[in-house]
């Protein structure tokens, strides 16, 4: 065969229907996380979702595992951050942009932490995910940080986010099925409700503020996090 015939395409389609690649795969399973929890993610419940046996997804994927792997990588790789910029005047912004971008892409998918974290699947191992970590240890070095607490920071910042996302964001976006939504603007919650004013003193006058949004529960953090930070920058 000559080196000029151009190679054959795999069809797009057949019999009306996608076809499957082993991307295609993964990405059917970040779709199928984000609108349903990750203990329902099963091969048989994947494959109902495609219209395909469960037998076809093998021929992608070895198993569950590889199919939750495929799917944590997949998700890494579509992140593109924002740049960061450790210029004194401009570095607090920029990391307040760069941890809101990240919020925003585990929100996008949601339970894909909490999933490969009880899976002891490493989304670490993605180029994508590691020059995305080198890069952050730089900017916390160029902000005036120290190697060993650079590191740190960045660790930090990533838990930050994803915390957040999973334990505060995922009520609001996919209120579990006992929780009624109006309580998550009460101040305090139902579940802090119960003492009396000589009980708690403090927490009972919680209720005359004003509920916060989770935006601005979220900056709260960060600003509390970037002047920490601030702080253990060498002069």
């Amino acid at each position: 065969m000559s080196s000029d015939t151009p190679a054959r395409r795999r069809p797009t389609h057949r019999k009306g229907r996608a076809t499957l690649t082993r991307e295609s795969v993964g990405r059917a399973a970040l779709d199928f996380l984000g609108s349903r929890g990750p203990a329902e993610l099963t091969m048989r419940s994947l494959a109902l979702d495609l219209g395909v046996s469960p037998r076809a997804l093998y021929n992608y994927v070895e198993d569950r595992r590889d199919l939750i792997t495929l799917a944590a990588e997949l998700f890494e790789a579509d992140w593109r951050p924002p740049e960061l910029d450790a210029d004194p005047e401009r570095w607090r912004g920029s990391l307040r942009g760069f941890c809101r971008d990240l919020r925003a892409h585990y929100r996008r998918h949601p339970g894909m932490t909490t999933l490969a974290l009880r899976e002891n699947v490493t989304m670490a191992r993605h180029p994508a995910m590691l020059r995305n970590v080198d890069t952050m240890i730089g900017f916390f070095e160029g902000v005036g940080l120290p190697l060993a607490d650079a590191y740190r920071a960045c660790m930090e910042a990533i838990r930050l986010v994803v915390g957040f996302v999973e334990f505060q964001d995922a009520l609001y976006d996919r209120p579990p099925a006992h929780l009624d939504p109006a309580d998550l603007d009460r101040l305090p919650p139902p579940w802090l409700q119960s003492a009396t004013e000589a009980e708690l003193p403090h927490l009972s006058r919680v209720s005359a503020l004003e509920p916060g949004t989770p935006d601005t529960l979220f900056d709260f953090s960060l600003d509390t996090f970037i002047e920490g930070i601030a702080a253990r920058v060498r002069p």
